[in-house]
């Protein structure tokens, strides 16, 4: 998955945010601070993103935005 600026703060540390039962892969990826767990249940509206360095979470697909492969 490409790596995305956050629309805030400009940063580059941004991860995305997964939704489902975690795993012991993506719970080994969370604690590398590589993911961020967004919960069970997803949403058309989720955010898709979080930003390491200011805490904003926001979305980038949706109508008009390409589909992004599953993690």
């Amino acid at each position: 998955m490409e790596a995305t600026s956050c629309p805030r703060c400009g940063s580059k540390a941004a991860v995305p945010i997964v939704y489902g039962l975690p795993g012991e892969r993506l719970m080994a990826r969370l604690a590398a601070g590589e993911v961020r767990l967004g919960g069970c249940g997803v949403g058309p509206r989720d955010p898709e993103w979080h930003c390491k360095a200011c805490g904003n979470d926001w979305r980038v697909s949706g109508p008009g935005y390409p589909r992004r492969r599953p993690l």
